[in-house]
């Protein structure tokens, strides 16, 4: 009987599964090959090369990404899917330790970079929620991605953090950006609020 051909999907499942268990460093063919439990044939019959696979797994683990902040989306009130970014963004690199840092690791000699594929949606979010015009509320979230990818970054360390750590931190956050770029306005009320999602 012969055996059943190891599709591109198991080849980049078993990737995926090396990343989550050994982090991006490990990644090679011989390690996703014993992941699956066969020889590195099958992986180079579905991909020319590692650079190719790589890319391929980008890809998949950037749609989990995005999965899982549609899901907090889906979830939370209109008026809350700023917040509700910024949670399912954290919770991610808590969650996926290991597809985060690959995600944020250096690419063809670049430093890291947070890929955003929210960032128009989120700016039009703040505008209508906040009555933010375009300029600020580009400035703005660009000052609190910072501080969110910080905080995901340890999430994605060995330390825990839990939800109620999340909401509170990203909040007081929030509400001093807020202050600082709007000193006109009345500050916003502290307080914490854990999403459900994810």
């Amino acid at each position: 009987m012969p055996k059943e051909k190891i599709s591109r999907e198991k080849i980049l499942k078993a990737a995926a599964e090396v990343v989550r268990k050994e982090g991006a460093e490990a990644l090679n063919a011989r390690r996703v090959a014993a992941e699956l439990n066969c020889s590195t044939q099958p992986v180079y019959s579905q991909f020319r090369n590692m650079a190719e696979l790589v890319a391929a797994l980008r890809g998949k683990a950037e749609e989990e990404y995005r999965r899982r902040i549609e899901n907090y989306f889906a979830n939370c009130n209109p008026d809350d899917r700023y917040e509700a970014f910024g949670m399912g963004y954290v919770r991610f690199a808590r969650e996926e330790k290991g597809l985060f840092r690959f995600l944020n690791s250096p690419r063809d000699g670049a430093p890291p970079r947070v890929e955003e594929p929210y960032f128009a949606d989120i700016v039009a979010e703040m505008k209508r929620i906040y009555g933010m015009e375009e300029e600020r509320a580009t400035a703005f979230h660009d000052h609190m991605s910072m501080y969110a990818y910080g905080l995901a970054v340890q999430a994605s360390m060995a330390r825990e953090v839990s939800d109620e750590e999340i909401a509170e931190r990203l909040h007081v956050e929030f509400c001093a950006l807020y202050a600082y770029y709007f000193p006109e306005r009345p500050p916003l009320p502290k307080r914490t609020r854990v999403l459900s999602g994810g």
